[in-house]
């Protein structure tokens, strides 16, 4: 093998000793050779084995759809809050505004303390036992919850409930990243996270009909609401034991060994970034306490809390917001579905293009843009009731806006985090700090200010122009510098400097990294 060509490629083989010389590992070699051995026509066929739909960007059979059915199914409870207050939970509970925002609140403390634990235990016991025993402990929590006659109960399983589902979307980001190289990533997290939008309409219609049911048997219909699709993910989590796919290293008959060989060592030496140095896939705590030292998890959290304050603030009111504009209560659920839907094409269509173009940061500016004037639109329509259709086109390219967001950040995150621990932990890290953005939403559109809520949305007007627009400009910048000073250093230098060893423990901080940006 050209040892000087395998430098040059994007898959750069493991590097260094002392003197200067390259070194080419034979897992390297055997990996060159995989990857030689499988011809364009070899790699469509291994694709339909994971994949399933037609074009050149498909939803994956075995591994995205059931990821995406998890995660709808654990994001349904923040998109029915809203619903619930619609159908008398308020009352039922005997609570006042300001006390419901607390509820809200004190959802997002344990759900920002269990992100990072959750990744370590997922990387421990592996993904096929942890995420459907996350979704059961959700779905039973769930029906917990819709059972309360008190203040103090609903608080308590509100606190659980962030518990047990903190792990559920940083542990599919993470296994998303175990199957799937650089080139193809963002796109399957938008797929995944398109999951969070169609829970968004899908919580809407849900509860339309399951509002129908209002004071059957003598119960309110948030109760039904929350005791039906508890009872439901239970059920699913069950199943999960069997759909949910391991990493590809622990595959069983479905993938050849020579299959499952290249995939593996395909991400062992390309997901780590274009050096192309081979991760530390071991369990160690020093990749936890890099991710916790990282510059960059925090830079990238700082435009996720944002859009967290945003998205949780307004999934609150949104079918407030929609009834204000004439429709009833029942048909305002169903009209909160569209905004949606449309915002899922949008998230899917937004990744598609970050890949195909490989950029990180545009893909961040301009959905933020977008939402900042939908924002706009619905603040200075939403007092005039004679023009809803306006103040609706609003809120169409608020949720279409907000929505291509986090599968954009997390797939920053991902790409730019050698190590799989590292990039576990500062998954979770980003999804924990990020998600604290969940208790300012809960307390920014105040119960006395609807249907206005000038309070709310100029907050969210503000942080979406400074940390959505301004801010992923600045971080894009500072990481093409980044890339442009280590772009200087001659590759002999970084060979004679340092061993492989030390680069693969060094990660993304290692001179021959290149961030995405």
């Amino acid at each position: 093998m050209d040892t000087k060509k395998a430098v040059a490629s994007e898959d750069v083989s493991q590097l260094g000793s002392n003197s200067g010389e390259v070194v080419v590992s034979a897992e390297y070699e055997r990996f060159c050779r995989l990857r030689d051995s499988f011809t364009e026509e070899r790699q469509k066929a291994l694709l339909r084995k994971i994949e399933y739909g037609c074009l050149e960007y498909r939803l994956d059979f075995r591994v995205l759809p059931p990821l995406i059915f998890v995660y709808l199914l654990a994001y349904i409870d923040r998109s029915n809050a809203g619903n619930a207050k619609l159908f008398g939970v308020l009352e039922d509970l005997g609570v006042t505004g300001q006390q419901w925002n607390i509820s809200l609140a004190v959802f997002f403390i344990t759900y920002a303390a269990g992100g990072v634990p959750s990744n370590i235990m997922l990387k421990r016991v592996g993904p096929r036992f942890w995420l459907p025993s996350l979704l059961i402990a959700c779905g039973t929590t769930i029906v917990c919850a819709g059972l309360q006659n008190n203040f103090a109960g609903w608080v308590a399983f509100r606190l659980i409930l962030g518990l047990v589902e903190a792990g559920i979307y940083p542990g599919c980001s993470f296994i998303l990243t175990s199957w799937y190289s650089p080139k193809e990533l963002h796109t399957r997290m938008t797929f995944f996270y398109s999951g969070a939008s169609i829970a968004g309409a899908f919580s809407g219609l849900l509860a339309f009909a399951i509002g129908h049911l209002d004071y059957t048997l003598g119960y309110r219909g948030w109760r039904w609401i929350y005791v039906v699709e508890g009872t439901f993910s239970v059920l699913v989590g069950i199943a999960g034991f069997w759909f949910i796919s391991p990493v590809p290293g622990k595959v069983g008959s479905w993938l050849t060994d020579e299959e499952r060989e290249y995939l593996v060592l395909r991400n062992r030496f390309a997901a780590g970034g274009e050096s192309g140095i081979k991760e530390r896939e071991d369990f160690n705590m020093h990749d936890v306490k890099q991710a916790f030292s990282s510059i960059h998890t925090y830079a990238v959290a700082l435009t996720e809390f944002t859009v967290a304050t945003v998205v949780y603030g307004i999934s609150f009111v949104l079918p407030s917001i929609v009834a204000s504009l004439g429709y009833s209560n029942v048909k305002a659920q169903a009209m909160t579905a569209p905004p949606y839907i449309f915002a899922c094409v949008v998230t899917v269509c937004s990744g598609i293009l970050a890949d195909r173009h490989r950029q990180r940061a545009i893909s961040i500016i301009w959905p933020n843009s977008m939402a900042v004037v939908g924002f706009i639109i619905i603040t200075v329509t939403i007092r005039y009731h004679n023009i809803p259709g306006v103040t609706y086109f609003g809120l169409f390219l608020m949720a279409g806006g907000l929505y291509p967001i986090s599968p954009a950040v997390m797939a920053w995150v991902a790409l730019n985090m050698a190590g799989s621990m590292k990039r576990a932990a500062g998954l979770g890290l980003m999804m924990s700090i990020s998600q604290l953005g969940g208790i300012v939403g809960s307390n920014i559109f105040l119960a006395g200010e609807a249907p206005t809520y000038p309070t709310g949305f100029g907050i969210c007007i503000a942080m979406l122009t400074a940390f959505g627009v301004i801010w992923p400009g600045i971080y894009h910048l500072i990481l093409k510098r980044i890339n442009s000073k280590r772009a200087a250093i001659p590759v002999e230098e970084v060979m004679a400097k340092y061993t492989p060893e030390q680069l693969s423990e060094m990660g993304d901080e290692s001179p021959l990294f290149r961030y995405q940006v």
